[in-house]
């Protein structure tokens, strides 16, 4: 293999991949980027065995030899942002026995890499469904689900994100045992299927995918892809069933309070200043009435109390939350306001948009008080 091209292309590129690079493992070629010329140009590829990620053709690159070569990824990073890109293209030559020359100006290095056959490609997927999804949608819904899957292996299912495929709907929910986030939209293709995609794999998703491209989603019982304009995503799929989220998520209410998002947000943060420095005393109470929302916090360190002004219905109640899951919706967000559906001190609050959009609902979980 050999090759010409650019500094800041192939350091881009790298960028691209290097999430899927593993950084300990018993195997030392899955710390390595596999880089590949052929006919139909050159690009890379890391794979952590779990979640791979393929580059487009890189444009511009001078292919001289067809061939591949796995190069230790941290080594070939600093060698490439070492050069000066004054000195034109940086030149990379792997000979039959895989050392590897890489060059730019007058500095050259030698470095061995290993056989490119040897390294792991993603598989062929076969009786795949698929969907399409504008770019931004996808980044949204992700953005406004993923800071509720659950960081604890005791279910592993619920470290990932179901994607709900139904006729042209698409659900994608998020659990970890105290809140579920849902978010949907309509997509044009109609399907139905029930996939559940790791969060790993969605927070690389979320990085990688334009705003303005179409996302095209193939995927089977076993493994994902995400077709982007500038990479191929492929991720193995958690196996196992998922909660059943519709029923839980109620019109019943006998608290209803509209309140501002960005000033709720304001003031729970302010509330962390205290909550934060207890770890045993980290909760905050709500104490709601007729046009009024009292939020207080206290613990050995001292005590925050605040009040907001609501659009207010139905019984006064107080109640206890986590901040920090309230703090999370208010960003994930735009709405000016939300609306919040409360039953009992002991029943989960539902919040949904006051401006009559049904593409999202988040469920919190009360703690005692």
């Amino acid at each position: 293999m050999h090759i010409a091209c650019d500094k800041k292309k192939l350091l881009d590129n790298i960028n691209i991949v290097q999430k899927c690079v593993s950084p300990r493992t018993p195997n030392p070629i899955l710390e390595c980027i596999l880089l590949t010329a052929d006919r139909q140009g050159f690009r890379m590829l890391a794979n952590d065995l779990e979640m791979s990620i393929e580059t487009a053709n890189i444009e511009d690159t001078e292919v001289y030899n067809i061939g591949s070569a796995a190069i230790d990824a941290k080594m070939l990073f600093d060698i490439i942002r070492s050069m000066n890109e004054d000195d034109g293209l940086i030149d990379i030559d792997c000979d039959d026995n895989y050392v590897t020359t890489i060059k730019c100006g007058k500095a050259v290095f030698k470095i061995q890499a290993f056989n490119g056959d040897e390294f792991p490609r993603p598989k062929e997927m076969e009786n795949t469904d698929e969907a399409e999804i504008k770019g931004s949608v996808l980044k949204s819904m992700i953005k406004q689900t993923i800071f509720s899957i659950s960081t604890k292996d005791i279910r592993p299912v619920l470290m990932g994100e179901l994607f709900e495929f139904s006729g042209h709907k698409l659900n994608i929910v998020a659990v970890d045992g105290h809140r579920i986030a849902h978010r949907v939209e309509m997509i044009e293709k109609e399907t139905n299927s029930k996939i559940i995609v790791p969060g790993k794999t969605l927070t690389e998703i979320s990085r990688l995918t334009d705003d303005e491209e179409t996302a095209a989603i193939k995927f089977n019982k076993k493994f994902v892809c995400f077709c982007l304009k500038n990479c191929v995503v492929t991720s193995r799929l958690f196996e196992g069933d998922f909660i059943e989220y519709k029923n839980m998520f109620t019109n019943d209410y006998k608290t209803f309070v509209s309140v501002s998002r960005n000033r709720l947000l304001s003031v729970l943060e302010r509330c962390l200043l205290i909550i934060s420095r207890d770890v045993k005393q980290t909760r905050v109470v709500f104490e709601i009435s007729d046009g009024k929302l009292d939020i207080h916090a206290a613990n050995s360190f001292g005590n925050f109390d605040d009040e907001i002004d609501i659009d207010f219905d139905g019984e006064d109640l107080r109640i206890g939350f986590a901040p920090n899951y309230l703090i999370d919706i208010c960003k994930a967000v735009d709405e000016e306001k939300l609306n919040m559906y409360f039953i009992s001190s002991l029943s989960p609050c539902i919040i949904r948009s006051s401006e009559g959009n049904e593409n999202f609902n988040y469920l919190v979980l009360p703690v005692k008080l």
